[in-house]
């Protein structure tokens, strides 16, 4: 389906209450980009934030672990350079009091903080040493499922990845909101206080069947929403991208892009945009319904940092991965350094790719059969060496010039996203609750360490200042060696 499968404490402080002004309006969208519209000329509904924080909020040291954004970088290369030095000998070494709501988001690492945010519509600051609240903050409140026309996260609130500027201290997170609508949240880092909101919902887009299920990417001075469909594709959805300039200090003007297909093919897996070194992106839509005229739909495409189509790239059989609901864009596109381009969907091909001219349809550089069984979720990329989650376990896949090949494959259960830490490759086996390590050169499991029930096939880790975090449901554990 094009929407995917999602499956969709506060500490001792000083309750502070504010009105906070939403934006209703964005700019005319185009399939080609869009122009920007004044955020202060767009009308006002309001809605209440909650924030709990410490009694005196200290500024957070962000120095150090920088996992800022899915995958830790712009790149998502999902490679943590400060890791467990020692991955056959981690353990627990805390676990967080529960939230509010259900983790479906990657959390976040920034110096002596993590960030993670709820399906209540929550956005938490856990003290990395130990785990506890430094604060939290309730941005709005989340849309009951019973009240959408299908998906199977209940409620909806934040579900896409935020992204943290570390330099600026801020955290930018996209909640769904009642009445149903995304807005993007603007936040201080140290103190949890929400210091701006726009709605990103594009002009023409139907928010109930709209999902924001992909991560943010902060880039250029804009932060980038992507949007897909629900579990279910219901109603007339589109791959979309919204963009809000963020450059000159709060939530400026904003940009849209829509997918040209008859309906469908959203911008849906985990880790959403990635970003090549020139600042344009990558993204990789699933099906659409088109059985005839080439939509874009089951393609790589290429948007310039203003929102333009520059390129595209289609399998040949698009048309039957189409009616076959056998999305290509189940993962993002890796951008490589050897100017290259790789992406998997579920069919488990391998798509090698030139980044300068992606190829239209049938254009690929190369492919093969990398996967037993589906690829879902974020692909880590370390060097030449990629790690796949695929439906029966983590399958390594070597780029050689422009050949690509399988190389380990090691059984985890329903393996979600992939990182590298610690020179370990680390999922997370979503069938059993089990956070895995894995052996980068040979797919042995070093480590296994029991995390309890998770919400989502696409729970992923997160590493840094020595440690791997990851979310079970409604509680953050973290490990270290």
């Amino acid at each position: 389906m094009g929407a995917g499968r999602h499956g969709g404490m506060h500490r001792r402080g000083v309750l502070v209450s504010a009105a906070l002004a939403l934006a209703g309006l964005l700019a005319a969208c185009s399939s080609g980009g869009g122009s920007g519209t004044s955020a202060s000329t767009r009308p006002r509904p309001t809605t209440t934030s909650t924030t709990t924080a410490p009694s005196t909020a200290t500024k957070p040291a962000t120095s150090g672990a920088r996992w800022t954004t899915y995958d830790h970088d712009a790149g998502r290369s999902g490679v943590a350079p400060d890791g467990p030095a020692s991955p056959a000998a981690v353990h627990q070494i805390w676990a967080s009091p529960a939230l509010d709501g259900d983790v479906y988001a990657q959390p976040l690492v920034v110096g002596d903080r993590v960030v993670v945010a709820t399906e209540n519509d929550t956005v938490y600051a856990l003290d990395a040493t130990n785990g506890s609240v430094v604060w939290s903050a309730h941005v709005g409140e989340p849309v009951p499922g019973s009240s959408l026309p299908c998906g199977d996260v209940d409620p909806v609130g934040i579900t896409g990845t935020p992204v943290v500027d570390a330099d600026a201290g801020r955290v930018y997170a996209v909640g769904m909101v009642r009445p149903a609508q995304h807005v993007l949240f603007e936040l201080d880092l140290a103190t949890g206080r929400v210091v701006g909101s726009t709605r990103v919902d594009a002009p023409g887009s139907n928010p109930a069947v709209q999902n924001q299920r992909a991560a943010l990417t902060l880039n250029g001075g804009r932060v980038y929403v992507p949007f897909g469909g629900r579990y279910g594709d219901c109603g007339d959805y589109h791959g979309r991208v919204v963009s809000v300039d963020v450059s000159a200090g709060g939530l400026g003007a904003t940009a849209s892009y829509l997918l040209p297909t008859q309906r469908a093919g959203g911008f849906w897996a985990p880790p959403g945009a990635t970003t090549a070194p020139d600042g344009s992106l990558y993204l990789a839509s699933g099906n659409s319904t088109s059985s005839r005229d080439y939509d874009y739909g089951n393609s790589v495409v290429r948007l310039s940092a203003d929102l333009g189509l520059v390129d595209s790239f289609a399998p040949s059989d698009w048309v039957a991965l189409n009616s076959s609901d056998t999305d290509l864009g189940s993962t993002s596109p890796v951008v490589l350094p050897s100017g290259r381009v790789f992406q998997v969907g579920k069919s488990g091909v391998g798509y090698l790719l030139d980044a300068s001219h992606l190829g239209g349809v049938g254009g690929e550089v190369q492919h093969a059969t990398v996967c037993n069984g589906l690829a879902f979720g974020g692909v880590a990329v370390d060097g030449t060496s990629m790690y796949v989650p695929c439906t029966r376990g983590v399958t390594e896949v070597v780029v050689n010039g422009d050949s690509i090949h399988a190389g380990w494959s090691a059984s985890v259960n329903t393996p979600g996203p992939t990182i590298v830490a610690g020179g370990a490759v680390w999922t997370v086996a979503t069938g059993s609750g089990d956070l895995v390590a894995l052996d980068r050169a040979s797919g042995r499991v070093v480590a296994s360490a029991h995390v309890g029930s998770v919400p989502s096939r696409f729970t992923s880790p997160a590493a840094g200042g020595g440690r791997v975090v990851v979310a079970a449901r409604r509680t953050v554990v973290a490990f270290g060696d």
